[in-house]
């Protein structure tokens, strides 16, 4: 059959509306986010209605893929996916992955209206078009898979508490129920020895090799223990402590500021040692014919009734919070920071309730420092601020000492976050004279402060209190480190105190664009 030139145009232009319609109606309805990169790195025009969703912009023309990441991604997260994606457009035709995709997985933080940020999790897949006579596309499909990624976690925190609860039980079928009770108050008296050397003060190159030697003592003491148990969570927590003390024992010279990290991994020991406890404590009560008897009587009848391991002696049991609290989900920073707060007001014979808000709120490049952070205002809420239950009382206050932590954003300003306890405040002329007495202001400059700007000087590197005066304000180790920490994410600190009443932090952290700005 003859066909004309004009037919065959019009038939090609019906094909091609056709299928242009069709690509129309699979962008418009498409769950998923979708669009096209070309050889340039550059997004074609055509994207999915998804997409503007998923990214809460409407504009994607002229951009880079790097660029469509920049504003949800960190800085680390931006330079693995242009290294990823130079890789694809620089290879051949349908090449074989030099590398598993590393955006399976990725954090995003999302704007809201409200200026505050939602936290998801995103898949990108890439698949190569290739036609011929044009240039190679690449159809990238974005996938919320935010549920999964939760779900994923939550699994992974059940395996973790289902396997150290089983390693528990063999531990004690294996070695009986006393001898998993000593293993429990030797574990805790070795990371109460391990904390007080770390604090231990140093100025010469042998004094510290000396801490270094002692702690590595205690801490492979922890380890060994709890290989010999098989508990695995417990042990590798202990091995990392362990390497970083290795680290800085093959280091030609020391100094102070190389300590300062250990802190996070001594935190990590005492959580994974704060789980051990809860789970033992928890199956304490039950009793099982399968334990390994404590103590064991006969009936008349001759069978033999096995009272199920104690696992904890009375005189070691953990204090309960008292008041409601509300539960954080296992592995979060709320979770460990209430780990921590119970641990440390163990050590010190006091009662605390930490009431945490917003947590889950800080972005992916502030959790180091607001974790950081965070366990040093603890921490030294707990030894200096609050007070024991008995001189509270005396002062007419609750015997049980509250601490407070919230982090909000602030539309266009960026971040707070504020900590406040209630304990005994701080006493400018203590704190002049612990200052003077430790070298970091003379007595004449002391004078002429202000008694707020003498508060202050408890973040002057070198100020420390080491003895424990009851019912003294002896608020200041660790805070020359909570005040690098917080300069170090570009942010600022404020300080105010009411003696006998309470302290307040309030730390601002600048927006994220310009977070990241810096980072990059």
């Amino acid at each position: 059959m003859f066909i004309t030139a004009k037919r065959h145009e019009r038939e090609k232009q019906e094909l091609l509306g056709a299928s242009n319609r069709l690509t129309e109606a699979v962008l418009a309805h498409s769950e998923q986010g979708l669009f096209l990169l070309d050889g340039t790195n550059k997004i074609q025009p055509q994207v999915s209605q998804s997409l503007a969703t998923l990214f809460r912009r409407q504009d994607f023309s002229d951009l880079s893929f790097d660029r469509l990441l920049a504003p949800i991604v960190t800085a680390k997260t931006i330079a693995t996916a242009r290294k990823y994606v130079a890789g694809l457009i620089g290879s051949a035709p349908h090449p074989e992955p030099a590398e598993p995709n590393p955006l399976k997985d990725v954090d995003v933080r999302l704007a809201n209206p409200d200026g505050s940020f939602e936290v998801a999790h995103y898949s990108f897949e890439f698949h190569p078009i290739d036609t011929p006579g044009e240039a190679r596309l690449w159809l990238v499909r974005v996938t919320d898979v935010t549920a999964h990624a939760q779900m994923t976690r939550e699994l992974e925190e059940l395996r973790v508490q289902v396997q150290m609860q089983g390693e528990i039980l063999r531990g004690v079928l294996h070695m009986g129920g006393t001898r998993f009770a000593a293993f429990l108050q030797r574990t805790e008296a070795s990371m109460k020895t391990i904390n007080s050397i770390l604090k231990k003060p140093a100025r010469e190159e042998d004094a510290f090799r000396h801490k270094l030697e002692e702690a590595l003592d205690e801490v492979d003491r922890v380890r060994r223990d709890a290989a010999a148990f098989k508990l695995s969570a417990l042990e590798g927590a202990a091995r990392l402590l362990e390497d970083s003390l290795h680290d800085l024992r093959s280091r030609k010279s020391l100094s102070g500021s190389e300590f300062l990290p250990l802190a996070v991994k001594l935190d990590q020991l005492y959580s994974q040692f704060a789980s051990l406890k809860s789970l033992t404590q928890s199956a304490a009560p039950a009793r099982s014919a399968a334990a390994l008897p404590q103590a064991a009587s006969m009936t008349e009848n001759g069978t033999q009734i096995i009272q199920a391991p104690k696992f904890m002696p009375d005189n070691a049991q953990r204090k309960p919070l008292p008041g409601a609290q509300r539960s954080a989900p296992a592995g979060s920073l709320e979770s460990t920071l209430r780990s921590l707060t119970e641990h440390v007001a163990q050590e010190h014979n006091k009662t605390v309730i930490l009431d945490c808000q917003g947590l889950q709120l800080v972005p992916p490049p502030y959790q180091s420092a607001i974790k950081n952070v965070a366990i040093q205002l603890i921490r030294n809420s707990v030894m200096h601020g609050i007070e024991t239950p008995a001189e509270r009382q005396a002062a007419g206050k609750s015997p049980n000492g509250t601490l407070r932590l919230e982090f909000k954003t602030l539309p266009e300003k960026g971040f707070e976050f504020l900590f406040e306890d209630d304990g005994c405040g701080l006493d400018p002329d203590q704190v002049r004279a612990t200052a003077i007495a430790k070298g970091v202001v003379t007595g004449e400059a002391a004078a002429r402060l202000r008694d707020r700007e003498a508060i202050k000087l408890i973040f002057k590197s070198g100020y420390t209190t080491l003895d424990n005066s009851p019912g003294g304000a002896q608020h200041g180790t660790g805070m020359s480190l909570v005040r690098r920490y917080i300069h170090e994410a570009g942010g600022k600190i404020a300080l105010a105190s009411l003696r006998g009443h309470e302290t307040r932090f309030k730390i601002s952290l600048p927006p994220l664009a310009n977070a990241d700005a810096g980072a990059a």
